[in-house]
């Protein structure tokens, strides 16, 4: 198939939704697609680089979490749409609207994904506290853009339940965004000076790293523990603070694949802290690594769902309740070793090609739908469905 995938940008790697996005396009490059990107950065031989868009205010708060908004170009991508099978959308945003409504203009099929929750919304703006607002984005996003399309792309089974409890009426498919094969348990674990916990993820508040920091602090253990938090976010100050205030031994870093990789091969444990995820792709590849994970159990979060059993999660927000649970793992190497490999395996139904065949699916579900007048190249349907 020769697909379009529209994403206001790809230039920036420290933002989850962008490495997704990159990966999935090269996953279905090397399943035999043809794949052009329309974004900022975007720089294939049949991409569309679109320019970045101003909006006042907006632009800086966003620029804090690592996002950027595309300014539409309707020729440009117009060159980039012409021939393809499909179009593919990430963000619910200006550019991936006017993109949606060229592509509708050009008879071209198109699928969407839900990638921005409105806690995060909420989070990032101080209104969490106002449960209402929550709603009204779900609605707001329902109303202006997904109503558009026949077939949403949902991380997991928790955000597809939130979409349909919020009036989501298309169909929905639950597909991972998938980890990369090269997240595997280490061939030989090294000896640590200390007991190593690490956490990946943006340092913004809904990730809620703080409650990591001080339940290290609780701990019977806390001055035999190093953390370390693998991200970048408005918030980092504010837990070095934290973490010298408590006397906390702690660590800031955000590293390349290969780097993240050995680090995570070579800890002791993966916390989860964040109470808002739609996924968590860092927590998947941390339990491919062979880690034991400890999440915490939000109702707005899908992580709980690679738990195994209770030990690992605790009560959201309640550093006392991590405590334990970090002390209970910390005391039980050999089972920690064990339930190690169990979680290696229980991650590989969330792998990458899993998560590219059900794309598929739901890529050539949409082109027969649309029934178009143009035809699919001779195979590439009958290679989608099997």
């Amino acid at each position: 198939m020769k697909i379009a995938i529209v994403i206001d940008l790809i230039d920036n790697k420290t933002n989850g939704s962008v490495i997704t996005a990159i990966r999935f396009c090269e996953g279905l490059k090397a399943r035999g697609h043809e794949v052009r990107m329309v974004a900022i950065g975007a720089d294939g031989e049949h991409d569309c680089n679109v320019k970045e868009r101003y909006v006042p205010v907006l632009t800086e708060v966003s620029a804090k979490n690592q996002i950027k908004f595309g300014k539409f170009d309707k020729e440009k991508i117009r060159k980039t749409f012409e021939g393809c099978d499909l179009v593919h959308f990430i963000f619910p945003f200006k550019l991936e609207k006017k993109c949606k409504e060229l592509a509708d203009e050009m008879g071209i099929p198109t699928t969407a994904a839900f990638h921005v929750q409105p806690e995060n919304v909420s989070y990032n703006a101080h209104l969490n506290w106002f449960k209402p607002f929550n709603s009204l984005v779900y609605s707001y996003f329902r109303h202006t853009y997904y109503k558009r399309f026949k077939r949403i792309h949902c991380p997991s089974a928790f955000i597809a339940g939130q979409l349909a409890k919020h009036g989501y009426t298309q169909e929905l498919y639950v597909i991972s965004n998938g980890y990369d094969p090269a997240f595997v348990p280490a061939e030989e674990k090294p000896e640590n000076k200390k007991f190593e916990i690490v956490m990946t993820g943006r340092l913004a508040p809904e990730k809620n790293q703080q409650v990591l920091i001080k339940a290290v602090a609780l701990s019977k253990h806390a001055g035999d523990i190093h953390l370390t938090l693998l991200g970048n976010g408005p918030c980092k100050k504010k837990l070095v603070k934290l973490a010298e205030r408590l006397g906390v031994d702690i660590s800031f870093d955000f590293l390349k694949k290969e780097d993240l990789i050995k680090k995570l091969q070579a800890s002791d444990l993966y916390v989860h802290a964040a109470t808002v995820e739609i996924e968590a792709i860092a927590a998947l590849e941390a339990i491919a690594c062979g880690l034991v994970p400890v999440i915490a159990d939000s109702k707005s979060s899908a992580t709980p769902q690679f738990a195994l059993d209770k030990r690992s999660l605790f009560e959201d927000n309640n550093e006392y309740s991590l405590a334990e649970k970090i002390d209970y793992w910390f005391d039980r190497p050999a089972e920690r070793e064990r339930m190690g490999r169990v979680y290696a395996e229980s991650a590989k139904k969330y792998s990458l090609e899993h998560s590219l065949e059900k794309a598929e699916r739901m890529f050539a579900d949409e082109i027969m739908d649309a029934n178009t007048s143009r035809p699919l190249e001779k195979g590439a349907l009958a290679a989608a469905r099997t």
